[in-house]
């Protein structure tokens, strides 16, 4: 499974999810995370289909399974990704 999370470094809820995101993702040791910067990639930001950040998009085997616009809790997030976890 792999997770991205789209954001840009002016950007103050991206810096406030940063910490919630790093802390839940830092607990599964087979999952690929990926920060992206939206300056810095504009054509993955693009082919994603990104319009608001920060935003999470998980995906399994290069196929998006769902995309999380905003700021979500410890909680949610781990909720969100569990779900996908042994599709």
């Amino acid at each position: 499974m792999e997770i991205y999370k789209f954001s840009a470094e002016w950007c103050g809820p991206c810096k406030a999810y940063k910490e919630v995101f790093n802390s839940v993702t830092s607990n599964y040791s087979d999952i690929e995370v990926n920060e992206i910067d939206i300056d810095k990639n504009i054509s993955l930001a693009q082919e994603f289909g990104i319009r608001s950040i920060p935003t999470t998009v998980i995906c399994k085997n290069g196929v998006e399974l769902e995309k999380i616009v905003g700021i979500v809790s410890e909680h949610d997030l781990a909720k969100h990704i569990d779900r996908y976890i042994n599709i």
